[in-house]
Protein backbone atom coordinates (compact mmCIF):
# COMPACT_ATOMS: atom_id res chain seq x y z
CA UNK A 1 0.00 0.00 0.00
CA UNK A 2 1.34 3.47 -0.93
CA UNK A 3 2.36 5.77 1.97
CA UNK A 4 -0.75 7.28 3.81
CA UNK A 5 -1.48 10.78 3.41
CA UNK A 6 -1.59 12.02 6.84
CA UNK A 7 -0.41 15.76 5.81
CA UNK A 8 -2.74 15.98 2.99
CA UNK A 9 -6.04 15.26 4.23
CA UNK A 10 -7.00 18.59 5.61
CA UNK A 11 -5.61 20.87 2.41
CA UNK A 12 -7.74 17.68 0.58
CA UNK A 13 -10.60 18.53 1.92
CA UNK A 14 -10.19 22.87 1.99
CA UNK A 15 -9.70 22.09 -1.54
CA UNK A 16 -6.55 23.46 -0.95
CA UNK A 17 -4.60 20.61 -3.20
CA UNK A 18 -3.33 20.95 -6.76
CA UNK A 19 -5.13 18.98 -9.06
CA UNK A 20 -2.67 15.75 -9.24
CA UNK A 21 -2.07 15.51 -5.57
CA UNK A 22 -5.53 16.01 -5.04
CA UNK A 23 -6.50 12.88 -7.61
CA UNK A 24 -3.66 11.18 -5.37
CA UNK A 25 -5.18 11.65 -2.09
CA UNK A 26 -8.59 10.88 -3.57
CA UNK A 27 -7.74 7.07 -4.85
CA UNK A 28 -5.76 6.18 -1.32
CA UNK A 29 -9.03 6.92 0.21
CA UNK A 30 -11.04 4.45 -2.31
CA UNK A 31 -8.49 1.64 -1.25
CA UNK A 32 -7.83 2.67 2.42
CA UNK A 33 -10.43 2.48 5.31
CA UNK A 34 -8.52 3.68 8.08
CA UNK A 35 -7.92 7.08 5.94
CA UNK A 36 -11.50 7.13 4.67
CA UNK A 37 -12.14 7.37 8.63
CA UNK A 38 -9.72 9.39 9.64
CA UNK A 39 -10.71 11.90 6.71
CA UNK A 40 -14.46 11.75 7.70
CA UNK A 41 -13.49 12.29 11.12
CA UNK A 42 -11.58 15.38 10.08
CA UNK A 43 -14.49 16.89 8.17
CA UNK A 44 -16.55 16.73 11.23
CA UNK A 45 -13.99 18.41 13.03
CA UNK A 46 -13.39 21.22 10.69
CA UNK A 47 -17.20 22.05 10.20
CA UNK A 48 -17.87 22.03 13.89
CA UNK A 49 -14.82 24.55 13.86
CA UNK A 50 -16.14 26.48 11.49
CA UNK A 51 -19.43 26.88 13.10
CA UNK A 52 -18.03 27.78 16.72
CA UNK A 53 -15.87 30.42 15.26
CA UNK A 54 -18.33 31.91 13.20
CA UNK A 55 -17.80 35.34 11.26
CA UNK A 56 -15.14 37.35 12.47
CA UNK A 57 -16.42 41.03 13.18
CA UNK A 58 -16.12 43.73 10.51
CA UNK A 59 -13.26 45.93 10.78
CA UNK A 60 -13.91 49.37 11.46
CA UNK A 61 -10.51 51.57 10.05
CA UNK A 62 -11.93 55.11 11.29
CA UNK A 63 -11.95 53.83 14.58
CA UNK A 64 -8.24 51.96 14.07
CA UNK A 65 -6.69 54.95 12.99
CA UNK A 66 -8.38 56.86 15.75
CA UNK A 67 -6.95 54.67 18.20
CA UNK A 68 -3.74 54.48 16.47
CA UNK A 69 -3.67 58.43 16.76
CA UNK A 70 -4.40 58.22 20.37
CA UNK A 71 -1.47 55.63 20.77
CA UNK A 72 0.66 58.24 18.95
CA UNK A 73 0.17 61.20 20.59
CA UNK A 74 0.31 59.39 24.29
CA UNK A 75 4.17 58.14 22.79
CA UNK A 76 4.74 61.66 22.14
CA UNK A 77 3.15 63.20 25.66
CA UNK A 78 5.47 60.61 27.32
CA UNK A 79 8.10 62.32 29.41
CA UNK A 80 11.20 60.09 29.62
CA UNK A 81 13.19 60.15 32.92
CA UNK A 82 16.17 60.93 31.45
CA UNK A 83 14.52 64.48 30.58
CA UNK A 84 14.05 65.60 33.51
CA UNK A 85 16.57 67.73 35.95
CA UNK A 86 18.40 65.95 37.98
CA UNK A 87 19.50 67.41 41.39
CA UNK A 88 22.61 69.35 41.33
CA UNK A 89 24.31 66.98 43.84
CA UNK A 90 23.62 63.96 41.72
CA UNK A 91 24.57 65.95 38.45
CA UNK A 92 27.96 67.00 40.40
CA UNK A 93 28.57 63.27 41.35
CA UNK A 94 28.02 62.13 37.90
CA UNK A 95 29.96 64.55 36.48
CA UNK A 96 32.84 63.54 38.83
CA UNK A 97 32.86 60.24 38.37
CA UNK A 98 32.55 60.42 34.55
CA UNK A 99 36.07 62.97 35.00
CA UNK A 100 37.81 60.28 36.88
CA UNK A 101 37.16 57.35 34.87
CA UNK A 102 38.06 59.60 31.89
CA UNK A 103 41.53 60.86 33.23
CA UNK A 104 42.34 57.16 34.60
CA UNK A 105 41.51 55.82 31.49
CA UNK A 106 43.23 58.09 29.24
CA UNK A 107 46.36 57.26 31.36
CA UNK A 108 45.58 53.53 30.62
CA UNK A 109 45.24 54.41 26.84
CA UNK A 110 48.71 56.05 27.28
CA UNK A 111 50.37 52.82 28.46
CA UNK A 112 48.79 50.95 26.05
CA UNK A 113 50.93 50.03 23.00
CA UNK A 114 47.82 49.12 20.65
CA UNK A 115 46.95 51.66 17.80
CA UNK A 116 43.40 51.75 16.88
CA UNK A 117 42.23 49.04 14.21
CA UNK A 118 40.44 49.81 10.72
CA UNK A 119 37.01 48.81 12.18
CA UNK A 120 37.69 51.02 15.20
CA UNK A 121 37.93 54.18 12.69
CA UNK A 122 35.17 53.41 10.91
CA UNK A 123 32.91 53.15 13.79
CA UNK A 124 34.02 55.84 15.20
CA UNK A 125 33.22 57.84 12.06
CA UNK A 126 30.00 56.63 12.40
CA UNK A 127 29.13 57.92 15.84
CA UNK A 128 28.00 61.31 14.38
CA UNK A 129 24.61 59.83 14.30
CA UNK A 130 24.54 59.75 17.85
CA UNK A 131 24.93 63.57 18.59
CA UNK A 132 21.38 63.73 16.72
CA UNK A 133 20.33 61.68 19.45
CA UNK A 134 16.55 63.71 19.39
CA UNK A 135 16.19 62.60 15.72
CA UNK A 136 17.61 58.99 16.07
CA UNK A 137 14.89 58.51 19.20
CA UNK A 138 11.84 59.77 16.96
CA UNK A 139 12.68 57.31 13.71
CA UNK A 140 10.18 54.89 15.13
CA UNK A 141 7.51 57.45 14.98
CA UNK A 142 8.10 57.86 11.35
CA UNK A 143 7.21 54.53 10.36
CA UNK A 144 3.70 55.01 12.44
CA UNK A 145 3.32 58.34 10.53
CA UNK A 146 3.43 56.66 7.58
CA UNK A 147 1.21 53.79 8.16
CA UNK A 148 -1.53 56.29 9.51
CA UNK A 149 -1.06 58.02 6.16
CA UNK A 150 -1.41 54.82 4.40
CA UNK A 151 -4.50 53.94 5.91
CA UNK A 152 -6.10 57.40 5.48
CA UNK A 153 -5.20 56.84 2.15
CA UNK A 154 -6.72 53.48 2.01
CA UNK A 155 -10.33 54.52 3.40
CA UNK A 156 -10.38 57.33 1.01
CA UNK A 157 -10.09 55.16 -2.00
CA UNK A 158 -12.96 52.77 -0.28
CA UNK A 159 -15.72 55.17 0.18
CA UNK A 160 -14.87 57.11 -3.65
Amino acid sequence: MARHPDTDLVPYLRGELPPAERERVARHLEECPDCKQDTELLRDLLGNLSHAIGQPPAVSWARYRAELREKLEARRAQVQWWRHPMPLAVSASLAGALLLVAVWGGRELSKSRDSLGPDEVVIGRELGLLQEFRTVERLDLLEDLEVISNLDRLASERQG
